[in-house]
């Protein structure tokens, strides 16, 4: 009895024991959230947060419920231009301290001192508790209230009011170049009176206008209007120099001219205009022409004629530019400014830097009204006087001498031939000298010219070396020149062959049509940038002519191309394996295989097992030429009766066929011998038993015979 009293007794100690450490364990430590979202209450029962999955379906912590933030402190407000700017410190009413749960703080205005800050006030956000300033648009003073909200989005009261302040006044010195366009001026605001002594030079008068096109370089929402809806033209990336650029599909199935119309302008009879615009082509384009062009329209609207700026370029031609001036017949009303490209059938065409200007002709100016006071000094230079139009006439005896004239004025263009010859000249006297134009090692045929090139809108000034072969078909010589970009620092050398065309044909040979207005050029260009320095070479094809070439850095692995042999090599001059693609894979023996191929452990049926032992294990493998191959033997453990559709092995989606056709192998079941069929269905993968023999079901159901699966592989597709 005192027994089992005994044993009684440190049964209740041992249970004692065990509840004392039931209760010191957490009993969420390895708890988680199935489909469900954990709710966080206070004190007093209210709902405070959220956390898992959340009624929309998504899942997150979400905060609710949460008391308003406090007041935060008055914004400063200060005249801008064109607005107000509004700061926040960052600092709350009575000294209080950020909430943890802020958000953000509404900046509110309106133009009463009373206002209630609701939606229509909102006039942005600062979102951090640091503070920030928001610049308003305004045309009047406005008052100024700052609302906090937390992460619940609970409000705040609002700031006390500031202001009112109003925009700050635009004064010369605050004005950007080129801020204030025609636009923006009044009719007749500019006035002589207005306009400084020297302000307008020739550059000046020569085009009279800026561009007339609202959206020349194809960037903002004008041009987004232009294409919207249509499917031939859009807007491309990237433009020349710029982020875009307007592009023609010219696929067709016939000749076919695809025009779209720029802007609708007003235009009278004799009034002159300046077209210029930047284009490229395909490498596959097919076409007559690319214009830039003005439509002249009557009072009624009908389209009188055609004042047209035309290029015929080759396919795959880079960024060129293309100008010419057009004059408005009698009758015109209006202009109406197009792109086109003209009786194409395939390929694609796109312009950039589109201007339209209108020019001012000598006819335009007030006799008298441009004198020497109106304009710069050295504006009119050689370029801008026709030939032969200051004559010995024109020039008072003595006024000219050598006093009046430049370093560089007299210049060899300048100068009638033969004027100058070489016994007027002193022994080294172009030593050392800037000889301004271009110089010739011959007037015509084979010969070498060296000329600057003056910046164009879309290309920085250049010297350019030509050299030309004197040929008939030469239409435009070989060149090298050195291009420098000071906004982006970088310099880039370009040697470009020449652009050549069809010979002429006899003259009792009828000329064949050719293919392309041109032949096809090659081009290298090299250039830099921080990280890399960059060749690049453009042709129909390049050849290499070397036993060896090597691609890849010298202390890291190469490509070699060696006759018709292609071997990869690392830095320390061992063949490595090549990679195709980041697929396939040839190693230096010459193996094919694909990238991380390897033989992988497919699911195993319930009453099979691997064999074991020294026998191969049941694995498949997905090859290169996209077949799968089992390989392996497995043993049947169940002793149960072997029925059709047992399932032996799953395999994955990546080596299932990809047909809708049941795949069937024949099968032995060793050692009795007994004949069956396996059916691989390739929805789900399952290899089953089907067509069992008797001799097939008795072996199998033993539990000792085993399926080889070496002699199974079949295609994917």
């Amino acid at each position: 009895m005192a027994t089992d009293i005994a044993r009684l007794a440190a049964r209740l100690a041992d249970l004692e024991r065990r509840f004392a450490q039931q209760n010191r364990t957490s009993s969420l430590a390895y708890s988680s959230i199935e489909n469900g979202a954990l709710d966080v209450y206070d004190d007093s029962g209210s709902l405070r947060a959220v956390i898992g999955q959340q009624p929309d379906g998504t899942t997150a912590v979400n905060v609710v419920n949460a008391p308003p933030p406090p007041a935060p402190g008055p914004a400063a407000v200060t005249p801008a231009l064109g607005g107000v700017a509004a700061a926040w410190d960052g600092t709350f009413a009575d000294a209080v301290v950020a909430p943890l749960d802020f958000a953000r703080v509404e900046i509110h205005a309106a133009p009463a001192t009373d206002f209630t800050p609701s939606p229509t006030t909102l006039r942005g956000t600062l979102e951090s508790p640091q503070g920030g300033t928001l610049t308003i648009p305004t045309d009047s003073p406005l008052y100024v209230r700052v609302v906090a909200r937390n992460t619940s989005g609970a409000a705040s009261q609002p700031s006390s009011v500031s202001g009112p302040a109003g925009p700050a006044p635009v004064v010369a010195q605050e004005v950007l170049d080129g801020i204030v366009d025609e636009l923006a001026l009044a009719d007749a605001a500019v006035s002589r009176a207005k306009i400084a002594i020297g302000a307008v030079d020739t550059d000046r008068l020569a085009i009279g206008t800026g561009n007339l096109l609202p959206d020349g370089g194809f960037e903002g929402e004008h041009s987004n209007q232009l294409v919207a809806g249509r499917t031939d033209w859009i807007l491309q990336t990237p433009g020349n120099a710029s982020p875009r650029c307007l592009a023609v599909n010219a696929a067709a199935g016939q000749p076919t001219t695809r025009s779209l119309q720029l802007v609708d302008l007003p235009a009278a009879p004799g009034d002159r205009f300046f077209l210029a615009a930047d284009y490229r082509t395909s490498s596959d384009w097919s076409g007559a022409s690319l214009r830039i062009c003005m439509r002249w329209h009557d009072a009624g609207g009908a389209t009188i004629s055609h004042g047209t700026v035309e290029a015929a370029p080759a396919p795959g031609i880079t960024w060129t530019r293309m100008s010419g001036q057009v004059q408005a017949p009698a009758g015109t009303t209006r202009a109406t400014v197009w792109t086109e490209a003209v009786d194409a059938t395939r390929g694609t065409a796109a312009f950039d830097n589109a201007r339209v200007h209108t020019v001012i002709t000598a006819g335009m100016v007030l006799a008298g009204s441009i004198g020497t006071t109106e304009l710069a000094a050295a504006s009119i230079t050689g370029e801008k006087i026709v030939a032969q139009t200051i004559t010995g006439r024109e020039i008072k005896f003595g006024s000219l001498t050598g006093d009046h004239l430049d370093v560089n004025s007299a210049r060899v263009a300048l100068l009638t031939a033969g004027v100058i010859t070489a016994t007027m000249l002193k022994a080294d006297a172009l030593n050392g000298r800037t000889i301004t134009g271009e110089l010739r090692t011959a007037d015509s045929g084979s010969r070498v010219e060296i000329t600057s090139v003056p910046a164009s809108e879309t290309t920085p000034s250049s010297g350019r070396v030509h050299l030309v072969s004197g040929s008939a078909t030469e239409v435009e010589p070989a060149s090298m020149y050195s291009l420098f970009d000071a906004v982006r620092n970088t310099s880039t050398l370009r040697l470009q062959s020449a652009v050549l065309k069809d010979p002429e044909p006899p003259a009792n040979m009828a000329r064949a049509a050719a293919s392309f207005p041109t032949w096809p050029t090659s081009t290298m260009t090299m250039w830099s940038d921080p990280d890399a320095s960059y060749v690049e070479v453009s042709a129909t094809k390049a050849i290499i002519d070397a036993s060896s070439t090597y691609i890849g850095t010298a202390n890291r692995t190469q490509i070699e191309f060696s006759g018709s042999n292609i071997n990869a090599v690392n830095g320390a001059g061992t063949e490595v394996s090549i990679y195709v693609g980041g697929r396939f894979i040839i190693d230096p023996d010459g193996w094919v295989s694909r990238y991380l191929e390897t033989w992988t452990t497919p699911g195993i049926g319930p009453g099979w097992a691997q064999y074991g032992g020294t026998w191969d294990r049941v694995a498949f493998k997905v090859y290169p030429d996209r077949t799968v191959g089992l390989r392996g033997v497995l043993r049947r453990t169940s002793t149960a009766a072997a029925a059709a559709g047992e399932i032996v092995l799953a395999l994955p989606a990546n080596a299932r066929p990809t047909t809708t056709y049941t795949q069937q192998f024949q099968a032995l079941a060793s050692p009795s011998g007994g004949a069956f069929f396996l059916n691989l269905n390739p929805a789900t993968g399952a290899l089953t038993l089907t067509n069992l023999t008797s001799a097939a079901a008795t072996a199998l159901a033993t539990g000792t015979n085993h399926l080889n699966l070496s002699s199974i592989r079949f295609p994917l597709d």
